[in-house]
């Protein structure tokens, strides 16, 4: 039962954490609002933008 899940969830990533790394990565087109690219890129709600936006502050943080 454990493996299986281990393995949906290794096979799919988290669309916030990729998100979050595509941000962290300087990718975005920084003159136009995020939420909307990422919930067009992504396919995410406002609330996981949000959250990625977050999560990319720390992907930055931990780099340096």
């Amino acid at each position: 039962m454990s493996a299986a899940g281990d393995v949906t969830t290794g096979s799919t990533p988290d669309p916030v954490v990729e998100a979050a790394k595509w941000l962290a990565t300087g990718s975005a087109d920084r003159t136009k609002a995020l939420v909307p690219q990422l919930q067009d890129k992504f396919g995410l709600t406002a609330l996981q933008a949000v959250q990625a936006m977050r999560e990319s502050r720390l992907v930055q943080a931990r780099a340096h």
